[in-house]
Order: C-alpha cells, then sequence, then structure tokens
C-alpha cells in the first residue's frame, strides 16, 4: 500500500471513490422529488414535509461535528474511518429502504423518523469518508487527484439517480414510488458494497504524523484560532450562497422570465456529464498552477457566466444560448467541489503542525455543516430579493419592478458574490511551497518524537 506523499495507484483511487457513487446516488431523491411524491402519492400534508426538513437541517448541524470530533477522536486497529463508513452506510441503507418504500398508510410521524435516521446515518458514513482523504497522502497533487476521482463518482451517482426513469420497464419518465422503489434497491446493494470494497483495497493511511487524539477543550482552539481554516469557510460560505440563490430562482428565471419551462430538465441531464467531462482539465490546472488560483479563476469564470445569462432573449430564440451558458457553467462547477475538498486537507496538515491534532473529521464536519446552511440560506435570500421587488410566478405578464428584482435576485447576486470572492482565494495562503514546509516540518517533528 502507498505510503505518505506516495503515488496512489487507480485501484485504490477507484476503490476509495466508490462510496461517494452510492451516497450520490441515495442522497438523490432528498430535496428534488421525495416530497412530491410523499405529498402527492402518499397524501402526507406538504406543512408536514417541511416541518421534516427543517428539523433535519437542524438535527445535521448539531450531528456534523459531533461525528467529526469522535472519528477524529476513536481509533480502532482497522483505522479510525473505516468503521464510521461501513457501519453508517448499513444505517443509511436500512432508514432509505423504508423511507423510499413506506406502506400504503404513511403518517408524518413515519416520514419525520426514517428521514433523521437517514441523515444520521448520511453524517457517521460521509463526515469520515471526506476526513479520510487527508490521511491517505500528504502530497499536494495527489490530493487533488483524489478529489477528481472522487467527484467524478458523485457525478456517476447522480445520473444514475435521473437516469433511473428513463429505464425502458417504467411507463412513463416521471419521478414515481416506483422510481423511488428502486433507487432503494439499487442503493441496498450498491452503498454496503462500495463501502466494504473501500475498507478492504484503500489503506487507513501514513499521513497521519506528529498528530494526537483531540479532546474538546483542544477543539475550539483548533478551530477559532486556525486562520486559513477561517478564511477557507468565509470563501467556501460566500461560493455556497451564490450557488444556494442562483439555483433557488433558476426555475423561475427560465420558465416566468424567458418561458422555456420544459428545457429545465434538459439543462441538468447536459449539464452533469459536462462537469464531470471537465475534471481533468481542472486537475491539471490546478497541479499546474496550484489550488487556491485555479480554484479564482473557476469563480471568475461562474460569475462572468451568470452576468451573461442577461443577453439572453426570452422566448424560443432564447432556449440555444440557455444551454450554452447553463453547460458552460456547469463546466466551471466541477473544479468547486475538487479543489476545495483537495485544499481542506492542506489546512488539515496545517492543523496537525499549529495544534498538535488531528482534526480532519472536525475540519470537514464543519465544511459540510456550513455547505448544507449556507445553500438553504442562499435559496432564502433569493427569495426574500424577488417577493420584496414584488415578483409574482403565477402572472403571466410581470411588472417591469418585478422582472428587475428577478434578474437581480437570477443572475446579478450570485454572480456578484461569485466575483468578489475570486481574489481573496487568489491570495489563499497555503499555496504548494507552503504546504510542503508543513509537511517537512510535521516529519521532522515525527522523527524528533521518534
Amino acid at each position: 500500500m502507498p505510503q505518505a506523499g506516495g503515488p496512489l495507484n487507480r485501484t485504490v483511487l477507484a476503490a476509495y471513490a466508490a462510496p461517494a457513487f452510492s451516497q450520490a446516488l441515495i442522497h438523490g431523491p432528498v430535496g428534488t422529488v421525495i416530497q412530491g411524491i410523499y405529498g402527492r402519492d402518499f397524501g402526507v400534508a406538504l406543512s408536514s414535509i417541511a416541518f421534516a426538513l427543517v428539523v433535519s437541517r437542524i438535527f445535521d448541524a448539531v450531528t456534523d461535528p459531533i461525528i467529526g470530533y469522535l472519528s477524529d477522536r476513536y481509533r480502532t486497529r482497522f483505522g479510525h474511518r473505516k468503521p464510521w463508513l461501513i457501519v453508517g452506510s448499513l444505517i443509511a441503507v436500512v432508514a432509505c429502504w423504508y423511507l423510499y418504500i413506506p406502506p400504503e398508510q404513511v403518517t408524518a410521524g413515519y416520514f419525520l423518523f426514517w428521514f433523521l435516521l437517514a441523515y444520521f446515518g448520511w453524517t457517521v458514513s460521509e463526515i469520515p469518508y471526506r476526513a479520510w482523504m487527508a490521511d491517505l497522502t500528504d502530497d499536494y497533487q495527489q490530493r487533488t487527484r483524489i478529489a477528481a476521482w472522487r467527484t467524478f463518482a458523485r457525478y456517476l451517482g447522480f445520473i444514475a439517480f435521473y437516469g433511473i426513469p428513463l429505464l425502458p420497464f417504467f411507463e412513463s419518465t416521471e419521478f414515481t414510488a416506483e422510481t423511488l422503489k428502486v433507487t432503494a434497491v439499487v442503493a441496498a446493494i450498491a452503498l454496503p458494497t462500495t463501502a466494504l470494497i473501500a475498507a478492504w483495497i484503500v489503506p487507513q493511511g501514513g499521513a497521519v504524523v506528529s498528530a494526537g487524539r483531540p479532546n474538546l477543550r483542544q477543539v475550539l482552539p483548533a478551530l477559532l484560532r486556525n486562520k486559513p481554516l477561517l478564511l477557507f469557510l468565509a470563501t467556501f460560505a460566500t461560493g455556497g450562497l451564490a450557488t444556494g440563490t442562483a439555483f433557488g430562482l433558476l426555475f423561475f428565471f427560465v420558465d416566468s422570465h424567458l418561458g422555456l419551462g420544459g428545457t429545465l430538465a434538459l439543462l441538468f441531464v447536459l449539464g452533469a456529464p459536462i462537469g464531470a467531462v471537465t475534471m481533468p482539465f481542472w486537475v491539471w490546472l490546478a497541479n499546474r498552477i496550484g489550488k487556491e488560483r485555479s480554484w479564482a479563476i473557476a469563480y471568475l469564470c461562474s460569475g462572468s457566466f451568470l452576468l451573461a445569462h442577461l443577453l439572453i432573449p426570452a422566448g424560443p430564440e432564447g432556449e440555444l444560448l440557455l444551454i450554452i451558458m447553463f453547460v458552460l457553467v456547469f463546466s466551471v462547477s466541477s473544479a468547486g467541489v475538487v479543489v476545495p475538498a483537495a485544499l481542506l486537507a492542506d489546512i488539515v496538515d496545517y492543523g496537525k503542525w499549529k495544534f498538535r491534532g488531528d482534526y480532519a473529521g472536525t475540519y470537514y464536519s464543519v465544511q459540510t455543516m456550513v455547505e448544507k446552511g449556507v445553500e438553504g440560506l442562499g435559496v432564502a435570500l433569493g427569495l426574500a430579493v424577488v417577493s420584496w421587488f414584488g415578483f409574482d410566478p403565477q402572472l403571466e405578464s410581470q411588472t417591469e419592478r418585478g422582472t428587475f428584482g428577478l434578474l437581480l435576485g437570477f443572475p446579478v447576486l450570485p454572480a456578484v458574490m461569485t466575483l468578489l470572492t475570486a481574489p481573496i482565494i487568489w491570495r489563499f495562503p497555503i499555496n504548494r511551497r507552503r504546504q510542503q514546509i508543513i509537511v517537512k516540518r510535521l516529519a521532522r517533528r515525527e522523527a524528533a518524537s521518534s
């Protein structure tokens, strides 16, 4: 097995990335179709579903850092990430089986219980799984490579989920209770299988050096006094806020403003593969000029492509330009997934050196918590802006003020937030040279303690 800093062969990379495919597949219904299916096919009140979604967000905010800390703190001879991945995957399979294949008579309590248990299983497995990347290698370029493989597997998982209604034995291409059942069956096989493959093939990681087991008194200083981490989280939060605002208003922009609601599904079908295909370019660029600069360039491109949506004319004549702009946005979106994951692994090294503890699980859990929170906040921000300007999606013809408010919410507001963040990312303090210095200092400390 590869040691810290050594190259990872493709078998190891594929085994590590495999759980990301299953996680994306089983996540697919949540946030997109499960609310509609429970409300339409099982008669659960939308207010009850909304309540469950709010409770799940609060539950997530509490459990994410707890699981991150525990995966840093407690270690076994099988490693301190692998057991969490396997146990969490089994919990998620059981929860999603009952959530995605409910009985004929469903209550709001039934939905809430299995929904929360599914979120708990995802947290138990996915937070340590993300942190595992920082343990596998301390090589600057290898981490970008690992993140790219994992992101590619995620894209494949989303494509697999969205492709289920297209299977020939379904009568229509709509998401229904039957497609949800197929998702549960496939996930029940894929999730534990890929977790076991990763645990069997992928090494525990030789990059954990000079890092003790943190206790609760050490965690807070390691979070609040880690300046690169705080800058990373602020940058990541701004980008997530822009993403939430954009996707929260995309439907209204395409449907109400352009009159192209029938094109919306096609945009995502085309966008996800484009994001996967363009990943090798962003990996190459990150290794060529640095992670922070490639991330900044992606933000500059993304903000520019968003602003270009203002040039799209309404009606059928704008359809081709809309598709082109959406594909361009997705072509840079993979950089916003690959690069931050790899960059956070470098921040973990800084935390090991500065605070003498392995806080990988804690750092990745805080990133996940911020990601979930700000995207929801971004949706709320976008809706609040268009509502304040009087935009009404039920009107066939909007007022000038309503149209201005919609265009301000999408694409102007997310584009401005994205563009303003790019210069900050460009000057991120941990670059390739400084990361290598940190790794050398950790190695010297390890040698001295031995």
